[in-house]
């Protein structure tokens, strides 16, 4: 559709004013909840607004006109640009219309109801990870200049970042979110939750002082959720198993096993909460392993394979225990392998699409099938 004062070509189909010069371009047929400007928002130079100095413009802008047009140009393959949202939210004044952008992108991703843990599982399109991207970009204008993000909007915008997978930003966004709302739990349980996943990394690259650092806030964060929520109780128990694998790392191997068993406390009273709570059970899994009771941990991990068939980490962590079994059990060696080859084929399969695992990772595990084929042939 054609503007007809600047006849800009891309205004998408509906559309109430123009993204170009901010014209209005029809009348909507009935009545509908909208915001008649006239209001200070800027220079206008090339047909744009680009400044809150000078000038004014007028015209009908809503909140529904915003989030169609996003919607409309993301479907045809394209994305936004951050001056027209900026723009947009500044003639509203309103905080949220923030919040309704960013809930019409997690409907058309399908991400709405998914937990923090499952975002980031598959690539984002790069249209789509742009226009995420030139929101975030527009909710930092547009809070420089008094519009800030409510803490439902930050949260959302720490949900979007991690399903691109920018966990750096989503981490800032969870943090203004809790600061906003001091009792905003499921903010602070995705705080726990990607601090914890991150000292797991540095523990891999040998940095126990950069993971203690993250725990300690992810242990802090992780108070401040319900003590009855099963997914937080799950996360304390993963963040318990964290610090014991930090002070095993550093020889301190009391501190460890009290660790593990406050872990194990934890993971038991999940599945006493909730008996289908497949990370608690390869939580427990993890625990039985390196406490040494290799056949617990293969009855802990096959429930949570059971619950979860596409648990990447089950699989994981299952294939490491019969690793183990073929050392512990010498005279069934051969056997074991063979399991562990098909744990670890199977973990190859679902890594890819896991954003735990890393394509270094992928890399590695398809190394560890080649030696199994040579040893279990």
């Amino acid at each position: 559709m054609d503007c007809p004062q600047c006849g800009y070509d891309r205004v998408p189909a509906g559309a109430r004013f123009c993204p170009e010069c901010g014209g209005a371009i029809s009348t909507p047929s009935g009545p509908a909840a909208h915001v008649a400007v006239t209001q200070d928002v800027g220079a206008v130079a090339g047909g744009r607004v680009v400044g809150v100095d000078l000038d004014q413009v007028a015209g009908d802008v809503t909140v529904e006109s915003t989030v169609n047009q996003i919607e409309a140009t993301m479907v045809q393959g394209d994305y936004v640009d951050r001056d027209v949202i900026t723009n947009n939210i500044l003639v509203l004044g309103d905080p949220h219309v923030l919040g309704a952008i960013l809930q019409r992108l997690e409907v058309l991703q399908g991400l709405e109801g998914q937990s923090v843990q499952s975002l980031g599982a598959h690539p984002v399109p790069e249209h789509v990870s742009a226009q995420i991207a030139e929101v975030m970009a527009a909710q930092r204008e547009v809070a420089a200049r008094g519009v800030p993000a409510t803490p439902q909007a930050a949260y959302k915008l720490g949900r979007l970042a991690a399903y691109r997978r920018d966990y750096e930003a989503a981490l800032d966004y969870f943090r203004q979110a809790t600061q906003a709302d001091p009792e905003y739990a499921a903010a602070f349980k995705a705080i726990a939750w990607l601090q914890q996943g991150r000292a797991m990394g540095d523990i891999k690259a040998r940095d126990t002082d950069a993971a203690v650092g993250k725990l300690a806030e992810a242990r802090t964060a992780i108070q401040r959720t319900d003590p009855l929520d099963p997914e937080a109780l799950a996360l304390r128990g993963y963040i318990a198993k964290t610090m014991a694998q930090v002070a095993e790392a550093r020889g301190q191997d009391e501190e460890g096993r009290r660790h593990y068993h406050e872990a194990k406390r934890y993971f038991r009273h999940v599945v006493g909460l909730e008996p289908s709570n497949a990370a608690a059970h390869n939580g427990l899994g993890n625990i039985e392993h390196a406490l040494g009771n290799l056949d617990g941990a293969i009855v802990a991990y096959n429930r949570a394979i059971e619950l979860a068939p596409g648990y990447t980490a089950a699989h994981h962590d299952l294939a490491l225990v019969f690793e183990a079994k073929m050392e512990a059990a010498p005279a069934h060696a051969d056997g074991w392998c063979r399991k562990a080859l098909q744990a670890w084929q199977t973990v190859y399969g679902l890594a890819p699409d896991d954003p735990i695992f890393s394509a270094d990772d992928v890399l590695v595990i398809g190394q560890r099938i080649s030696w199994f084929k040579q040893r279990c042939g």
